[in-house]
């Protein structure tokens, strides 16, 4: 007998929870309201790549063990080193989060997320230029200007523009998208493009010209040359005159900023002229984080330590210098002896030579499918899916929590990350690693 469950998907960062699944014998048979990417994530759950039982390396190959000896060995791998390094956690839940970075301490390791390669320099921007934001309800009901500024929400956020911004008929924008305006400012035609209203075609590495131009333009100030990062003085002019003339505006800030020349310094300044808008009109900024959890480390981050990513708890105190303390930096100064990741897959997404130097350390891996990472681990222990066949929270990409719940049974001997990482700080605990 198959019957309808309302959930959550975990896809990515929106969380959407409007989906509904159709579970027929213990499996996903059909999904509702799901983008590809929802669909492909919730399917998972029944891919031949699941992770059903713990692994060992022996002899130069993994084999199935039980639970109580794959912990074992990993609790001796983590308590043995000097300085490991635990990585991940964009795909786990603030729950196992909060374990992590309890663990870390323990061990007196670093702790890090993948989102000091991501969306963490929004954080680190924040930080210094101040940081105003409001909820995807708020844009919803609220916004009449829309701004993607290096990103491109049809590939990365499949319902981002149908759920909360330029489709959806809000409170006090009930005729949608003939009152609203869809800005697009990248480097080169996306498919969001399609559909906007304009196109800033900026040239690749000068967001930082472009922006600062604009804070001119709405202190005043002229600009005596003709163009600014391949955008003509007179349309900077028509955009801001037009931008501090809406309602409520949003920008939404992609991995183009970030990436490109300027780095976190680019949206530093964004988040300023976002302020200095504000003297006109209501507008907002908020980051498009990707992994369904990616702002949930850094929240519980701020909350356990003060500090959002890079946090280093090997000196004894908490100490944290984004560029130093960072994972990447780390494993590119080989400054670590053992690495614990959790839901990440480094082996593939990191560069050549990092994913190198983390193939010749011992490594312990937590994560619910077969990856290359998990290939060349010497521990890998089976994580259920959290959202799927285990409860858990998560921030959504403004900050607001959700909570997941459960609508299979986990497979196998998998247990929860949050069981996981409970399990292995109780046994490092009792060997008194400090």
């Amino acid at each position: 007998m198959a019957n309808f469950v309302p959930t959550v998907c975990v896809g990515c960062g929106l969380l959407c929870d409007d989906v509904e699944v159709k579970v027929e014998g213990g499996k996903i048979v059909s999904t509702l309201h799901t983008c590809a990417r929802g669909e492909w994530t919730l399917r998972r759950a029944h891919s031949n790549s699941r992770l059903t039982s713990p692994l060992i390396k022996k002899n130069g190959k993994l084999v199935k063990a039980s639970f109580e000896d794959a912990l074992s060995r990993a609790t001796e791998i983590l308590s043995e080193a000097e300085r490991p390094l635990l990585w991940g956690w964009s795909s786990a839940s603030v729950e196992a989060q909060r374990l992590g970075i309890l663990l870390a301490q323990r061990l007196g390791g670093v702790i890090d997320s993948t989102s000091s390669i991501c969306h963490g320099s929004s954080i680190l921007a924040g930080r210094e230029a101040g940081f105003r934001t409001a909820t995807l309800g708020e844009v919803k009901n609220r916004a009449d200007l829309i701004v993607y500024w290096g990103s491109d929400p049809s590939h990365s956020h499949p319902r981002h523009l149908s759920r909360y911004t330029i489709i959806p008929r809000g409170i006090y924008t009930q005729m949608g998208y003939e009152q609203k305006q869809l800005v697009i400012v990248d480097v080169r035609k996306s498919r969001t493009g399609k559909i906007a209203n304009q196109i800033l075609e900026v040239e690749p590495n000068k967001d930082y010209e472009l922006i600062s131009a604009m804070r001119m333009v709405l202190k005043g100030k002229n600009i005596r040359d003709k163009e600014v990062a391949g955008i003509p003085v007179k349309v900077i002019n028509q955009v801001i005159q037009t931008w501090k003339t809406r309602q409520f505006g949003v920008i939404f800030v992609g991995l183009g900023l970030s990436m490109s020349r300027g780095k976190y310094r680019n949206i530093e300044v964004l988040y300023k002229l976002v302020q200095e808008l504000n003297d006109f009109t209501r507008f907002v900024a908020i980051p498009m984080a990707g992994h369904y959890n990616m702002v949930g480390f850094n929240q519980v981050a701020t909350w356990l330590t003060g500090h959002p990513l890079g946090i280093d708890a090997s000196r004894g105190n908490i100490y944290s210098n984004p560029g130093e303390t960072t994972g990447t930096e780390i494993i590119m100064r080989d400054e670590f002896d053992a690495m614990l990741v959790v839901a990440s897959d480094p082996i593939s997404t990191m560069p050549l030579p990092i994913a190198r130097k983390i193939a010749r350390k011992p490594l312990v891996v937590v994560d619910c499918l077969e990856t290359p990472t998990t290939k060349i681990a010497d521990v890998v222990l089976p994580a259920a899916m959290t959202g799927v066949e285990v409860e858990g929270t998560a921030y959504r990409i403004d900050s607001v929590p959700i909570r997941l719940k459960k609508f299979l049974e986990p497979c196998g001997d998998c247990k929860s990350d949050e069981e996981i990482l409970s399990l292995l700080l109780s046994k490092i605990e009792k060997l008194g690693k400090k």
